[in-house]
């Protein structure tokens, strides 16, 4: 699969992620922009933004199996833009890299 799918696959999984989870989320219209979807808690009211990572691990060398460190878009809103990593089994994991 190419990496545009795979990364379109990790966003409609953390989309049925937030879903389950009671959220409203709002998922973007353009190809390009610092966050991937936003999210509302309608019961607290809390607003969250998200970009979703695709996680991909080593295949070889000395760290095989090790997590592939992947930066964000846009640094100068790390703090306000949360991370959500996908793997391709569908665990999803958020808050930062481990």
């Amino acid at each position: 699969m190419n990496k545009s799918r795979v990364g379109t696959l990790s966003e409609k999984k953390a989309i049925c992620y937030f879903v389950e989870q009671g959220l409203d989320v709002f998922d973007s219209c353009q190809n390009t922009g610092p966050v991937d979807m936003i999210t509302f808690n309608p019961v607290t009211g809390e607003t969250k933004c998200w970009e979703v990572k695709s996680e991909n691990f080593r295949l070889s060398g000395p760290k095989k199996g090790n997590r592939i460190g992947r930066c964000r878009r846009n640094i100068k809103f790390t703090k306000i833009i949360h991370m959500i990593y996908v793997d391709k089994d569908g665990t999803i994991r958020e808050g930062t890299r481990k």
